[in-house]
């Protein structure tokens, strides 16, 4: 027990790290998150496996800081029917136990989807199809890019998650300083960044709203949850191929989520460029990763400590 305590140690003080890093700068939580487990020696499956899970968990954390959900006021389940994805994982669990927490997943994913669009007021909320289509863009981009994210050489692979956090750096600060820009694909580009998400864990959908524009995109207050959605598609994709469930990745979000309760979230000026100081945190994440040129020894010893294969 001491030894499993000790390894998952450093990943619940990451999480705390990480969340006032973002406190501080804005940066996004994955920025920090994906060059340290680079660093520690993490594979490429270790990082998806790892970061997709994180993301599910940390932006429920998100949307529920200052809310107090309450289950008779639930969407698609209140009250009573809050036992019927209950219900329809243990039916299911009981023929495949791979498949009871794929069914009991995505009923959590789709009600947290339905309760963040019920909360905007009617006069804000963007249209329901355009919803939906972006969801399933951001399953997609998510899934195809979990499924050849471990195909890319490991000698190449860190170098390639660093270029896209630069990459989605670039943008924000590109659009923070050109508020017009993108106007019509805006959705859809955050979303096709998902495809980083599923291939390397990163991913920022928190800064589209953060992003002054001069025409305020109503959809900027979904694509978090639209980004869990292509979370969720990613984990199946691991599940399906890998069969990997990662402890170490829900001890990080739990210390993210106590230092996000602590320190609380970064409030970006809603006038002016993007944060210059969310940009220096993550290009020196990326430099750091760089100079350290990590070898990938994997978490398997980790793994093998703390979890056992979904499926024998």
């Amino acid at each position: 027990m001491f030894e499993i305590i000790s390894a998952l140690i450093p990943f619940f003080l990451l999480g705390i790290v990480a969340a006032g890093l973002s406190r501080v700068s804005g940066v996004a939580l994955s920025m920090i998150i994906v060059p340290t487990l680079l660093i520690w020696g993490a594979n490429a499956i270790d990082v998806i496996a790892f970061m997709l899970l994180f993301v599910v968990y940390n932006n429920f954390t998100m949307e529920t800081q200052d809310v107090r959900l309450d289950y008779k006021e639930l969407v698609l389940f209140p009250k009573w029917r809050l036992c019927i994805p209950f219900i329809l994982t243990i039916i299911t669990a009981y023929f495949a136990p791979a498949a009871g927490i794929a069914v009991f997943m995505a009923c959590f994913v789709l009600e947290l989807l339905a309760t963040v669009y019920k909360r905007i007021p009617e006069n804000k909320r963007p249209r329901l199809h355009r919803v939906i289509v972006t969801s399933v863009l951001s399953a997609v981009v998510t899934a195809v890019g979990a499924y050849a994210g471990p195909k890319i050489p490991s000698e190449y692979y860190f170098i390639c998650a660093g270029l896209a956090i630069l990459v989605i750096t670039g943008f924000a600060w590109y659009v923070g300083n050109h508020r017009d820009a993108f106007r019509g694909a805006w959705e859809t580009i955050w979303a096709d960044f998902n495809l980083f998400l599923g291939m390397f864990g990163v991913e920022a959908s928190y800064y589209p709203a953060a992003l002054t524009r001069s025409i305020p995109n109503p959809m900027d207050r979904m694509l978090p949850m639209i980004t869990v959605v292509g979370g969720y598609a990613g984990l199946m994709v691991v599940f399906g191929l890998y069969n990997i469930f990662s402890i170490p990745s829900l001890i990080t979000a739990i210390g993210a989520a106590i230092g996000i309760r602590l320190f609380g979230l970064y409030e970006f000026p809603r006038h002016g460029s993007f944060s210059y100081l969310a940009i220096g945190f993550a290009v020196a994440a990326v430099v750091c990763l760089y100079l350290v040129s990590p070898t990938p020894v994997g978490f398997d010893y980790i793994n093998t400590l703390v979890s056992q294969p979904i499926v024998q």
